[in-house]
């Protein structure tokens, strides 16, 4: 299981409080998205949080900061950090990847980076240098011209969408993801993650059983935090919420 979290959402102390229960509740990576104006793919559960964030002026370093708090908890977990390329852009890129390595986390993911882009292929070499993975993304509309393509750019594991679209937005078509999984297993040997529309611990069940070798919960997990949102209350009590939420899904 991959979970999505925005980072310091509602804050740093409780977005680390509810990060390390959901550890605690069987999650093996972490998938931490750094608040952004540029969240194009986000649907509004997701981007309401981003905004709830930069309002408060949580930065890249802020994210970076709560990763490395993640792995000084936890030593085992996966940690990736997800974004935009404006952010890393102007971090710069270089930059960012050395702190992403002294964060001891495991790599990123952007969303809106082709490998086509010359930023990207920036951002790969360096990530390659410090033995980092840059996840990459496959969608229903990516052609098999498109997919060999980035098969030899695959890296750590490979994010399956389960539909087109931005996060939190429709339904998942059961038989579609497995045929996108089948295409994906068809040009790579690394784990296929499914993504996208898991809402609820049947969606998880479904989806885990269609083939691929994780899923990833975002959209759910953050409007669950959104919900039993309250800075009034201790870091606990929150993530003792989410902990049995995730177990759940689990």
């Amino acid at each position: 299981m991959i979970a999505y979290f925005v980072a310091c959402y509602p804050n740093f102390e409780q977005s680390l409080e509810i990060i390390k229960k959901s550890i605690d509740a069987g999650v093996s990576i972490c998938e931490i998205g750094f608040p952004t104006q540029e969240a194009s793919g986000e649907g509004i559960v997701i981007k309401n949080a981003h905004d709830h964030c930069l309002e408060r002026n949580i930065t890249l370093k802020d994210t970076l900061k709560l990763a490395r708090a993640v792995r000084d908890y936890n030593k085992d977990v996966g940690i990736i950090l997800m974004g935009y390329m404006s952010n890393i852009f102007r971090y710069p890129i270089d930059n960012f990847v050395k702190d992403l390595a002294a964060a001891d986390s495991d790599g990123c993911l952007i969303v809106d980076a082709p490998h086509e882009l010359k930023e990207e292929q920036q951002l790969r070499n360096a990530l390659n240098k410090e033995n980092l993975s840059l996840i990459k993304l496959v969608a229903p509309t990516t052609t098999e011209v498109r997919l060999k393509k980035l098969s030899k750019l695959f890296s750590g594991w490979v994010y399956s969408l389960n539909f087109s679209g931005i996060t939190g937005s429709k339904p998942v078509d059961l038989d579609e993801v497995k045929k996108m999984i089948k295409r994906i297993k068809n040009h790579t040997d690394l784990p296929i993650c499914s993504g996208f529309g898991i809402k609820s611990p049947e969606d998880a069940k479904k989806i885990a059983n269609a083939g691929c070798d994780g899923i990833i919960v975002g959209s759910s997990i953050v409007d669950f935090i959104t919900k039993n949102l309250d800075d009034t209350k201790l870091p606990e009590n929150i993530g003792k919420n989410i902990e049995n939420f995730v177990k759940e899904l689990r």
